[in-house]
């Protein structure tokens, strides 16, 4: 399963599935979450230099988007809950709060740093 798979099984409870890779449909209920994966680099770690593990270091951008600022700022907690029940050893690097004017939506945008192989 990829880790995209992995982060949509584990977050959709929090908004009835409505998780969508890059961005969402112009119908889809609210709230919802999008996400991308904004970089993924790799790392080697040498153990005991008998063993080398090969690692990745991804960063996913996910954005809980809602009709109000209180739902949004819901749903982004839940992720963040969420992730805490992930196998994988992840980390919130940074939130950040945007409303857009056009579309009346109220945005919580969460960086999620991921280490997977």
């Amino acid at each position: 399963m990829s880790l995209q798979s992995e982060f949509e099984t584990l977050v959709g409870a929090s908004c009835d599935n409505r998780v969508y890779p890059n961005v969402a449909p112009a119908e889809a209920e609210k709230p919802y979450l999008t996400y991308f994966r904004a970089s993924s680099v790799p790392a080697t770690l040498d153990m005991d230099s008998e063993e080398v593990i090969q690692l990745f270091n991804t960063v996913l951008q996910v954005d809980a988007c809602a009709a109000t600022y209180t739902e949004a700022v819901n749903l982004a907690h839940d992720v963040r809950m969420k992730l805490r029940e992930w196998e994988r050893q992840n980390k919130v690097r940074q939130e950040k709060d945007l409303y857009e004017v056009e579309t009346g939506l109220h945005h919580v945008v969460c960086e999620i740093s991921v280490w997977h192989p």
